[in-house]
Protein backbone atom coordinates (compact mmCIF):
# COMPACT_ATOMS: atom_id res chain seq x y z
CA UNK A 1 0.00 0.00 0.00
CA UNK A 2 1.02 3.51 -1.13
CA UNK A 3 1.78 6.60 2.30
CA UNK A 4 -0.90 8.50 0.18
CA UNK A 5 -3.48 5.52 0.28
CA UNK A 6 -2.74 4.50 3.92
CA UNK A 7 -3.30 8.44 4.97
CA UNK A 8 -6.55 8.64 3.12
CA UNK A 9 -7.25 5.13 4.81
CA UNK A 10 -6.77 6.07 8.56
CA UNK A 11 -8.12 9.61 7.77
CA UNK A 12 -11.93 8.30 6.24
CA UNK A 13 -14.40 8.42 8.51
CA UNK A 14 -12.51 10.48 11.44
CA UNK A 15 -14.77 13.05 13.11
CA UNK A 16 -13.51 15.67 15.30
CA UNK A 17 -13.01 15.28 19.22
CA UNK A 18 -15.92 17.29 21.25
CA UNK A 19 -15.07 19.90 22.95
CA UNK A 20 -13.87 19.33 26.92
CA UNK A 21 -14.76 15.41 26.20
CA UNK A 22 -11.98 14.42 28.78
CA UNK A 23 -13.57 16.84 31.70
CA UNK A 24 -16.84 15.96 30.48
CA UNK A 25 -16.44 11.92 30.85
CA UNK A 26 -14.93 12.36 34.08
CA UNK A 27 -17.24 14.37 35.66
CA UNK A 28 -19.95 12.05 34.56
CA UNK A 29 -17.54 8.72 36.25
CA UNK A 30 -17.37 11.32 39.53
CA UNK A 31 -21.28 11.87 39.49
CA UNK A 32 -21.86 8.60 39.01
CA UNK A 33 -19.24 7.12 41.92
CA UNK A 34 -20.60 9.76 44.51
CA UNK A 35 -23.93 8.53 43.68
CA UNK A 36 -23.16 5.10 44.35
CA UNK A 37 -21.49 5.57 47.15
CA UNK A 38 -23.98 7.38 48.84
CA UNK A 39 -26.23 4.62 48.41
CA UNK A 40 -23.43 2.34 49.76
CA UNK A 41 -23.51 4.48 52.76
CA UNK A 42 -27.45 4.37 53.25
CA UNK A 43 -27.52 0.08 52.45
CA UNK A 44 -24.97 -0.79 54.96
CA UNK A 45 -23.81 2.01 57.73
CA UNK A 46 -26.40 4.81 57.72
CA UNK A 47 -26.27 8.74 58.50
CA UNK A 48 -25.20 9.40 62.16
CA UNK A 49 -28.48 10.11 63.79
CA UNK A 50 -26.96 13.15 65.11
CA UNK A 51 -25.80 14.88 62.11
CA UNK A 52 -28.32 18.06 62.13
CA UNK A 53 -26.03 18.93 65.49
CA UNK A 54 -22.19 18.26 64.63
CA UNK A 55 -23.15 19.60 61.38
CA UNK A 56 -23.01 23.30 62.99
CA UNK A 57 -19.56 22.55 64.35
CA UNK A 58 -15.78 22.83 63.01
CA UNK A 59 -14.56 19.46 63.42
CA UNK A 60 -17.39 18.05 61.40
CA UNK A 61 -16.47 20.78 58.40
CA UNK A 62 -12.81 20.03 59.17
CA UNK A 63 -13.66 16.16 58.59
CA UNK A 64 -15.89 16.81 55.47
CA UNK A 65 -13.67 19.41 54.13
CA UNK A 66 -10.69 17.89 53.71
CA UNK A 67 -11.45 14.86 51.81
CA UNK A 68 -13.87 17.22 49.65
CA UNK A 69 -10.54 19.64 49.31
CA UNK A 70 -8.64 16.03 48.04
CA UNK A 71 -11.72 15.71 45.48
CA UNK A 72 -11.38 19.17 44.04
CA UNK A 73 -8.04 19.20 43.33
CA UNK A 74 -7.65 16.12 42.25
CA UNK A 75 -10.09 16.41 39.46
CA UNK A 76 -7.83 19.57 38.60
CA UNK A 77 -4.85 17.09 38.01
CA UNK A 78 -6.71 14.33 36.67
CA UNK A 79 -8.08 16.73 34.00
CA UNK A 80 -4.78 17.57 33.04
CA UNK A 81 -3.56 14.04 33.12
CA UNK A 82 -6.51 13.18 31.24
CA UNK A 83 -4.91 15.03 27.82
CA UNK A 84 -1.96 13.79 26.34
CA UNK A 85 1.24 15.79 26.33
CA UNK A 86 -1.16 18.01 29.32
CA UNK A 87 0.88 19.19 32.27
CA UNK A 88 -1.40 20.77 35.28
CA UNK A 89 -0.75 25.00 35.73
CA UNK A 90 0.22 24.13 39.33
CA UNK A 91 2.17 21.68 41.56
CA UNK A 92 1.85 18.49 42.54
CA UNK A 93 2.27 19.23 46.09
CA UNK A 94 -0.58 21.62 45.88
CA UNK A 95 -2.14 17.79 46.93
CA UNK A 96 -0.95 17.83 50.41
CA UNK A 97 -1.86 21.55 51.58
CA UNK A 98 -5.67 20.09 53.03
CA UNK A 99 -3.64 17.04 54.55
CA UNK A 100 -1.23 19.65 56.18
CA UNK A 101 -4.07 21.93 57.18
CA UNK A 102 -5.79 18.56 58.95
CA UNK A 103 -2.24 17.58 60.41
CA UNK A 104 -1.52 21.29 61.98
CA UNK A 105 -4.80 21.25 63.51
CA UNK A 106 -4.43 17.74 64.94
CA UNK A 107 -1.05 18.20 66.28
CA UNK A 108 -2.55 22.06 67.98
CA UNK A 109 -5.26 20.05 69.40
CA UNK A 110 -3.04 17.23 70.27
CA UNK A 111 -0.57 19.56 72.61
CA UNK A 112 -3.36 21.13 73.84
CA UNK A 113 -5.31 18.10 75.35
CA UNK A 114 -5.25 16.62 78.72
CA UNK A 115 -2.45 13.34 78.52
CA UNK A 116 -4.92 11.42 79.87
CA UNK A 117 -7.21 12.18 76.50
CA UNK A 118 -4.39 11.37 74.04
CA UNK A 119 -5.31 7.42 73.63
CA UNK A 120 -9.21 8.30 72.88
CA UNK A 121 -8.21 11.35 70.58
CA UNK A 122 -6.10 8.73 68.43
CA UNK A 123 -7.51 5.67 68.47
CA UNK A 124 -11.27 6.58 68.63
CA UNK A 125 -13.80 3.65 68.74
CA UNK A 126 -13.77 2.68 65.41
CA UNK A 127 -9.81 2.76 64.17
CA UNK A 128 -10.02 -0.52 63.14
CA UNK A 129 -12.66 0.03 60.30
CA UNK A 130 -12.09 3.38 59.15
CA UNK A 131 -9.47 2.52 56.60
CA UNK A 132 -11.39 -0.15 55.07
CA UNK A 133 -14.94 1.46 55.25
CA UNK A 134 -13.37 4.26 53.31
CA UNK A 135 -11.47 2.43 50.77
CA UNK A 136 -14.77 0.65 50.31
CA UNK A 137 -17.16 3.27 49.99
CA UNK A 138 -14.52 4.78 47.58
CA UNK A 139 -14.14 1.44 44.87
CA UNK A 140 -17.53 3.22 42.80
CA UNK A 141 -15.74 6.51 41.99
CA UNK A 142 -12.26 4.56 41.54
CA UNK A 143 -13.70 2.25 38.94
CA UNK A 144 -15.93 4.77 37.09
CA UNK A 145 -12.92 7.14 36.87
CA UNK A 146 -10.46 4.03 35.58
CA UNK A 147 -13.48 3.48 32.73
CA UNK A 148 -13.46 7.02 32.05
CA UNK A 149 -9.40 7.26 31.61
CA UNK A 150 -9.27 4.23 29.45
CA UNK A 151 -11.64 6.10 26.74
CA UNK A 152 -9.22 8.70 26.89
CA UNK A 153 -4.99 9.49 26.48
CA UNK A 154 -3.56 10.04 29.36
CA UNK A 155 0.48 9.65 28.64
CA UNK A 156 0.94 8.94 32.51
CA UNK A 157 -0.48 5.81 33.81
CA UNK A 158 0.84 4.99 36.89
CA UNK A 159 0.37 8.79 37.85
CA UNK A 160 -3.20 8.97 36.06
CA UNK A 161 -4.29 5.77 38.29
CA UNK A 162 -2.54 7.28 41.49
CA UNK A 163 -4.58 10.86 41.24
CA UNK A 164 -8.08 9.17 40.43
CA UNK A 165 -6.99 7.11 43.40
CA UNK A 166 -6.40 10.56 45.33
CA UNK A 167 -10.06 11.44 44.35
CA UNK A 168 -11.81 8.58 45.17
CA UNK A 169 -10.23 7.97 48.36
CA UNK A 170 -11.45 11.56 49.17
CA UNK A 171 -15.02 10.71 48.16
CA UNK A 172 -14.54 7.82 49.84
CA UNK A 173 -14.08 9.68 53.10
CA UNK A 174 -16.47 12.64 52.28
CA UNK A 175 -19.30 9.96 52.07
CA UNK A 176 -18.13 8.10 55.18
CA UNK A 177 -18.18 11.01 57.13
CA UNK A 178 -21.67 11.67 57.10
CA UNK A 179 -21.82 8.08 59.31
CA UNK A 180 -18.61 8.34 60.61
CA UNK A 181 -19.05 9.25 64.87
CA UNK A 182 -15.25 10.28 65.14
CA UNK A 183 -14.48 13.99 65.52
CA UNK A 184 -11.00 14.61 67.07
CA UNK A 185 -8.46 16.17 64.87
CA UNK A 186 -5.38 13.07 65.28
CA UNK A 187 -8.12 10.01 64.72
CA UNK A 188 -8.90 12.26 60.94
CA UNK A 189 -5.57 13.02 60.26
CA UNK A 190 -4.01 9.27 60.74
CA UNK A 191 -6.85 7.41 59.58
CA UNK A 192 -8.56 9.48 57.51
CA UNK A 193 -5.61 10.27 55.24
CA UNK A 194 -4.47 6.45 55.69
CA UNK A 195 -8.03 5.48 54.36
CA UNK A 196 -7.66 7.81 50.86
CA UNK A 197 -3.98 6.64 50.49
CA UNK A 198 -4.93 2.94 50.41
CA UNK A 199 -7.28 3.94 46.89
CA UNK A 200 -4.51 5.69 45.89
CA UNK A 201 -1.87 2.83 45.97
CA UNK A 202 -4.55 0.29 44.48
CA UNK A 203 -5.03 2.67 41.51
CA UNK A 204 -1.45 3.57 40.96
CA UNK A 205 -0.86 -0.14 40.70
CA UNK A 206 -4.09 -0.43 38.34
CA UNK A 207 -3.22 2.60 36.38
CA UNK A 208 -0.08 1.55 35.55
CA UNK A 209 -1.33 -1.84 34.39
CA UNK A 210 -4.60 -0.93 32.36
CA UNK A 211 -3.92 3.26 31.01
CA UNK A 212 -0.87 1.90 28.79
CA UNK A 213 -1.19 2.56 25.25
Amino acid sequence: MKTDELITMLATGVEPVQPHMPEKLISKALLTGVAISFILLLTFYGIRPDIKEVSSTFPFWMKLGVPLANVVLGLVFIFALAHPGKLPKINYWVLLIPIAVLWVWAIWTWVNADPSQHSEMLWGKTWRVCIKNIAFLAVPTAVATLFALRNLAPTQPMLSGAIAGWLAGGVGASVYALHCPEMAAPFLAVWYVLGMLVPTAIMAWVGNRSLRW
